[in-house]
Order: structure tokens, then C-alpha cells, then sequence
């Protein structure tokens, strides 16, 4: 889980140009939602996007 939320903060700070302290910020607070993913095995490019667009919402 450790590796995914790594690679989740890596992949949002440079594919979407999201700063590494907002990128840790999104992950702690949708921490719920991430961990439900990566139980589903999703990937996480997959994750990154929902995110981007959870937050492009709001």
C-alpha cells in the first residue's frame, strides 16, 4: 500500500502537474476511497484520473 500511494503522489505530481505536498494532501484526505481502489486492483493511473476529476468538481 505503501509502494501504491508512492506511486499515486509520483504519478499526480507529473502527469498532472499537481504539487507533491497537494498530491500527499489529496491522498490523506481521500485516503478511504484510495485504499478501496487499491484492494479492487485498480492501477494507478486509473486512481490518479478519479481523483484529478473528483477534485476538478469540486
Amino acid at each position: 500500500m505503501q509502494n501504491f500511494s508512492t506511486k499515486l503522489t509520483t504519478h499526480l505530481f507529473k502527469k498532472y502537474n499537481v504539487k507533491a505536498i497537494d498530491a500527499q494532501l489529496i491522498i490523506e484526505d481521500e485516503w478511504d476511497y484510495i485504499e478501496e481502489e487499491y484492494y479492487n486492483n485498480s492501477t494507478v493511473e486509473s486512481v490518479a484520473k478519479d481523483l484529478i476529476a473528483m477534485y476538478m468538481v469540486a
